[in-house]
């Protein structure tokens, strides 16, 4: 069946037989001109020679360079038994290059049991190309496709865009997927506090939008007791985890049958949240008319791994009316489930031992191959016949025809149900009172570009519009009237998976404990050691005599140089010291820095650029 897929059938003969039978036409030629002239028939028969040595060979060996945009076969890598000088028998692992035969893709889909497919390839490795290439052929399938990163291009494709910073869904429609979405997100962040999808749920049930939710956050924590340490710590972690999922608006809509939805802006929780309920969304109506024959794509697929994530469960409720696709780029970071139930399994080349290994659980043959891939190269982990040979795939030449981008928006029946939150009225600049609003927007600090994000999103246009005003007129007076303060911070920021280091003055509310730059150093301390490959570790209430995040050998104590004594945390550095865990004291720049280093010569201090290089 799967052989159907390949346009050349396999031949057994090679370039030994293409000569050989372009010099028995050269033979045939000389003999039978010999008798006229034994010059023109040696000149005779070598113009033969290379003629159907020309066309025999065009035949037999399709060029690549004549192919275009498709996937091809152009080896094999099987197991061989030989005898060995002394009698014994041996065994080797070959590459064979073969002749190069065009796949129908659609065809070799369709040779699968299902239409699922998972995609794993290293930067470089071409597996953006080749997802291009797939969601191009299944051109049958509605699209639902998820676009994390802004590099990507899937937006190009032809189909609607919806940009999710603009229209959030309505998240507070639902408590039920709201809670089962944030465990999703925050999965490995203050698992300590086991109530939390209780409370978050709760508090869901409260709201009808971010800033709602947020006050109700304040009124539980203030009716909480001193004495109740765990509901006050799961409060204030919600509320930190709050300031990383907060959307100006939000409306109610039905994704329509075929949508790019661009995640753009948004930090990795963020994603998976939204991304999360979403799918909880769709999953319910996958048996519907309206999704039949969909095909969902979901990028960075590796976010949702060790999570309670519904993807698995979508993997196997969707094969039998449509498809799911998913991306990564390794192999051991796409879960069991939804590799057992991807018919599909392309892998590009693959380095880590972790990924190497689990390859090597399905065969010695695959273990070798992908380590020796090239660009673009991948083989079919699921591949049917693969105890008798792998074939090497290459996307050859691969071409996309971009589109211009068309943006949809969904209708919005009145005011009630497009919620901008408290305080937002929507009209034009010269109404905005840049005080009140930069007071409100500093609820969570930030430096001049987020707070200018900010104002994008309540009052429209783009951020850069607002920095004038605020960096000319409203900072400084609100400096001058002490309502605020501001820090320099040697800061790191990740765009696309990649770290950006630069010094930026992050500004937070005066007079609140803990200050507003303590909150945004933890959480860019998370974010780094997250991004580090740390990710079993607690973000600690304030208060409650602790480290600020605890992991399994290390606790970061966050430090803004806001306090006079520095004595404070000298006690829980030998208490950790004696529990084998080694304290790191999160500064946020060099000036910070100094003091610290001179209070705890023996305990590393860092700034957030250092703590991203330094070893863990």
């Amino acid at each position: 069946m799967m052989e159907q897929a390949f346009n050349r059938p396999r031949k057994k003969h090679g370039r030994v037989a293409v000569v050989s039978m372009s010099g028995l036409f050269a033979i045939v030629m000389f003999i039978l001109l010999m008798p006229i002239s034994l010059v023109g028939a040696v000149i005779s028969a070598w113009i033969v020679f290379c003629i159907v040595l020309s066309v025999f060979w065009r035949l037999q060996f399709s060029g690549k360079t004549a192919i275009q945009n498709q996937i091809s076969i152009i080896g094999q890598v099987k197991e061989i038994q030989y005898e060995k000088t002394d009698q014994k028998t041996g065994r080797e692992i070959v590459r064979e290059d073969t002749y190069t035969r065009v796949v129908d893709f659609n065809k070799y889909l369709n040779s699968k049991t299902n239409h699922n497919v998972a995609i794993t390839g290293m930067a470089g490795s071409g597996k953006t190309q080749l997802t291009y290439y797939i969601i191009n052929e299944m051109k049958s399938y509605k699209k639902i496709i998820f676009q994390y990163k802004e590099k990507d291009r899937f937006i190009e494709m032809g189909t609607p865009v919806l940009y999710l910073s603009k229209y959030a869904p309505n998240v507070f429609a639902n408590p039920d997927i709201f809670a089962h979405a944030w465990s999703v997100a925050f999965q490995g962040e203050a698992t300590t506090y086991k109530t939390i999808p209780d409370i978050v749920k709760a508090l869901c049930e409260k709201s009808h939008n971010w800033n709602e939710f947020k006050k109700a956050i304040d009124e539980e924590i203030g009716k909480a007791e001193k004495s109740d340490i765990i509901t006050k710590g799961a409060l204030n972690a919600i509320k930190r985890q709050t300031e990383r999922l907060y959307m100006e608006h939000t409306a109610d809509y039905d994704l329509p049958e075929n949508i790019v939805i661009d995640f753009e802006g948004m930090d990795d929780r963020a994603f998976v949240f939204y991304a999360e309920f979403l799918l909880e969304m769709l999953y319910k109506e996958i048996k519907s008319p309206k999704r039949e024959g969909t095909m969902i794509f979901i990028d960075e697929a590796s976010r949702f791994t060790g999570t309670t994530t519904i993807i698995p469960e979508m993997a196997e409720e969707i094969r039998a009316t449509g498809a799911l696709l998913v991306a990564t780029q390794r192999v051991s970071r796409i879960a069991g489930d939804i590799k057992g139930n991807s018919a599909l399994q392309v892998c590009f080349k693959q380095t880590e031992k972790e990924d190497l290994d689990e390859v090597k659980a399905l065969s010695e043959p695959y273990h070798w191959s992908v380590q020796r891939l090239h660009p673009y190269e991948f083989v079919d982990l699921a591949q049917q016949d693969s105890h008798k040979q792998i074939y090497i795939f290459r996307l050859i030449n691969p071409k996309n025809e971009w589109k211009p981008v068309v943006e949809w928006k969904p209708i919005i029946e009145n005011e009630t149900q497009y919620s901008k939150g408290e305080g937002s009225s929507g009209t034009a600049e010269n109404k905005i009172d840049y005080q009140k609003d930069t007071f409100e927007f500093l609820s969570q600090a930030g430096n001049i570009q987020d707070l200018g994000k900010r104002f994008a999103e309540r009052y429209g246009g783009e951020g850069e519009n607002y920095r004038l005003t605020l960096y000319r007129k409203t900072l400084p007076m609100l400096l001058k009237l002490e309502k605020i303060d501001v820090k320099e911070v040697n800061n790191v920021k990740f765009v696309n998976d990649k770290p950006d280091l630069k010094e930026t003055k992050i500004y937070f509310r005066k007079d609140e404990n803990p200050s507003g730059l303590h909150t945004y150093l933890v959480n860019m301390t998370a974010d780094v050691i997250y991004h580090k490959g740390v990710t079993n570790f607690n973000i600690m209430p304030s208060g409650v005599g602790t480290a600020d995040i605890e992991a399994e050998k290390y606790v970061f104590e966050i430090e803004t140089g806001l306090k006079h004594d520095k004595s404070d945390i000298k006690g829980r550095i030998e208490q950790y010291r004696k529990q084998g865990k080694q304290t790191v004291i999160i500064v946020p720049n060099e000036d910070t820095k100094n003091t610290y280093v001179e209070k705890y010569p023996d305990v590393k201090v860092l700034t957030l650029p250092e703590l991203w290089e330094a070893e863990l």
